[in-house]
């Protein structure tokens, strides 16, 4: 037995208010006690069990995770969870929960505790395994290679294979909303500042300079000096009409580009989703009323 463990947790100093909001999301699968979690750590989700009025107790094979539970009045066993796990009776448990521990175990002992929850759950009971989401780019770069614990990560398509080979019906899987802390802050887009389109501006002053060359029409002016004038005035208004036209193209550019941003930003917002989805993930499995034909 060692202290690793949660000597990891004190130097790493894991917020335990964080992680009881995140643990709070997995309350939901369990209807009534007993519920045993495997490698309880600090106890967060024996606690938040024990707030919805659920029996649970838990085994831990570190003696600080254990101090600790202790101290918060969990009922916690000092030992190997595998072990512990293997030695409960038949369906003697209504629910078993672990949360991020099978990933300190190899494929073969992961198969096991999915043999061994088949057989200790009652009929209708359920498990509920909890792992780190490899499908996030921070996860799988950095994150989980970080734990010196971990042995290899696993998918919830295997874990849900593991509970199909052993006889459990697995009722759903997915990411845990409340461990969700998105991508780094470094990599979020600024917010876009819209350019406002010129039209409305351009009609008005267009308005105003075809108003205005009305009105030179109408003054009278001597003969020879309104007829230069008028001509004047003419190739001023083919000149605006030009520029008109140049300006409304450039507008009409600016706005396309503008779209196209718009558009750039939202496919970069998807893709930021997709790399950094919530860090956990979770596979729900649930013991038949019926005799499996695995057993």
């Amino acid at each position: 037995m060692t202290t690793v463990e949660s000597d990891y947790y004190a130097f790493r100093e894991f917020d335990r208010a964080a992680m009881k909001d995140g643990r709070s999301h997995y309350v939901q699968f369990f209807d009534a006690g007993p519920v045993l979690e495997l490698a309880c750590g600090r106890g967060e989700f024996l606690e938040l069990l024990a707030e919805a009025g659920i029996e649970g107790r838990g085994v831990d094979l570190d003696p600080g995770m254990v101090q600790i539970c202790r101290a918060g009045g969990q009922e916690v066993d000092l030992g190997d969870a595998l072990e512990a796990l293997g030695a409960q009776p038949d369906a003697s448990v209504r629910g078993l929960f672990c949360a991020h521990f099978l990933e300190h175990l190899p494929s073969e002992r992961a198969e096991q505790v999915y043999r061994d929850a088949a057989r200790v759950l009652e009929p209708g009971g359920t498990f509920v395994a909890v792992v780190p989401n490899m499908g996030s780019l921070s996860v799988l770069s950095y994150d989980f290679w970080r734990d010196p614990t971990h042995v290899r990560p696993y998918d919830p398509m295997v874990l849900a294979f593991f509970a199909d080979q052993a006889g459990l019906q697995v009722a759903e899987s997915g990411c845990n909303p409340r461990v969700d802390p998105g991508p780094p802050p470094h990599l979020w887009p600024l917010d876009p500042d819209p350019l406002p389109t010129l039209t409305d501006e351009l009609a008005a002053l267009t308005n105003a300079v075809h108003v205005r060359h009305r009105r030179s029409r109408r003054h009278g002016l001597p003969l020879g000096i309104g007829r230069r004038a008028r001509e004047r005035d003419d190739e001023a208004l083919e000149l605006w009409r030009l520029l008109e036209a140049m300006i409304k193209r450039y507008d009409d550019s600016i706005q396309a580009t503008q779209h196209h941003l718009y558009d750039l930003r939202s496919a970069y917002l998807k893709l930021l989703k997709q790399l950094y989805p919530p860090n956990e993930v979770f596979v729900v499995a649930r013991k038949g009323s019926s005799p499996s034909p695995h057993d």
